[in-house]
């Protein structure tokens, strides 16, 4: 007899959100689960319909590759873009790295405007380049963490190649205004790049003016990982930074995931359900604020404190707290103190030092992302639990 079987099993089952003793979820900002709709329409491609997108001599081949083009197609309806300017990649890294070192390491070196707050697969390259004689501007941002345009056109100089700008931030939650900062560059003649990661789902872009290369993720929006895409706009021209095979128009080697792109266009289709929730998720995380603060009072920092911002991300700093102490006081809550891709280091986080926090304060911090699927668990619970085990470390 199985568990769930049972009779005696049944009434001990606690609610979904601590069923098994797994914490409650506050982490989307990282990574979200696939949607049900998604996992449906991938599975036949991993054994029914599994053939080699690039075999073009069976029936195989031509299931698949039509199966990529009509997803190819769905994502550039979402952007109002031409199917042939969407890449396949395995997620915004690449297509950062791919944006920045494919137009830019074969060049002789010139001048990139980008800013400190920028993710590590964006800081990194531009690194690499600096080592290689580029100069590089990092914009300071204000206290609210944002970069304005005028900042940018101030730092323009002549041989100005590239302006990489984040859409919005993965720690924060700020928006820069990247379609004004997208026109000014191209009425200057310089190309402009966005990661749009954290954008995309949490805000409507699809009617957005567009920079000239747009990264983005399949697993920040119910998508499955390993599946990214990159946006060229027409005559925007990129050198391949792999090779070994002629797909994704030469510029990224490799036989497509098949089931994965299928992933990516489903959940690209369902943005405009995700951005129905929005109103609630800002007010439950309004209500997550306004407990902290009562309770917190002046040791509390709020660092995402824009006007501007989605209404996702919830980052604050507890002040005279052990960061370590911190993390251990609430075993049943999911969360994070920043990027995914600094969890395993000790150091503070890159953007909450460039805002001004010192070391300790920015260790000292919480990131609390919400999405859609937070609004099926028990917030009076997770506000309750939260606060308690607050209360039990700052008395």
């Amino acid at each position: 007899m199985g568990l769930f079987s049972c009779p005696i099993c049944i009434f001990v089952i606690h609610p979904p959100a601590k069923k098994l003793n797994r914490p409650i979820y506050l982490d989307y900002a990282a990574t979200t689960p696939v949607l049900p709709e998604v996992l449906e329409a991938m599975i036949p491609y991993f054994s029914q319909y599994f053939g080699n997108s690039g075999s073009n001599q069976h029936i195989f081949g031509w299931e698949a590759a039509d199966a990529v083009d009509q997803a190819r197609k769905t994502i550039a309806s979402y952007f109002s873009v031409k199917p042939a300017s969407i890449l396949f990649t395995s997620g915004a890294t690449e297509s950062n790295n791919l944006t920045i070192l494919g137009l830019l390491e074969h060049q002789t070196p010139g001048h990139i405007i980008s800013s400190p707050l920028e993710h590590k697969a964006v800081l990194e390259p531009l690194a690499f380049l600096a080592s290689k004689g580029w100069d590089i501007t990092y914009i300071e941002p204000n206290h609210q963490g944002e970069i304005r345009l005028d900042q940018i056109t101030a730092s323009k100089k002549s041989n100005t190649r590239l302006v990489s700008i984040m859409w919005v931030n993965n720690e924060i939650g700020t928006i820069n205004d990247i379609p004004a900062i997208a026109q000014w560059c191209t009425q200057v003649g310089i190309t402009c790049h966005s990661d749009a990661t954290q954008a995309l789902g949490k805000l409507d872009i699809s009617q957005a003016y567009l920079p000239d290369l747009l990264s983005f993720s399949g697993h920040k929006i119910f998508g499955p990982k390993g599946i990214g895409g990159l946006y060229v706009k027409e005559g925007t021209h990129l050198q391949a930074r792999q090779w070994g095979g002629a797909q994704e128009r030469g510029l990224r080697a490799g036989t497509l995931p098949v089931p994965l792109i299928v992933g990516l266009a489903k959940a690209v289709e369902g943005i405009p359900q995700l951005l129905t929730y929005l109103p609630q998720i800002q007010a439950k995380k309004q209500e997550l604020e306004n407990t902290l603060k009562k309770l917190l009072g002046e040791r509390m920092i709020l660092n995402s404190i824009s006007q501007n911002q989605i209404p996702h991300i919830l980052n604050f700093s507890i002040q005279e707290v052990d960061w370590e102490k911190l993390f251990r006081s609430m075993p049943m809550l999911a969360l994070s103190n920043g990027s995914a891709c600094n969890s395993k280091s000790t150091f503070p986080s890159h953007v909450l030092k460039a805002l001004g926090r010192d070391d300790d304060t920015a260790l000292a911090s919480l990131r609390i992302s919400l999405a859609h699927t937070y609004l099926n668990e028990d917030h009076d619970w997770v506000m309750n639990y939260l606060v308690k085990s607050l209360e039990k470390l700052i008395s």
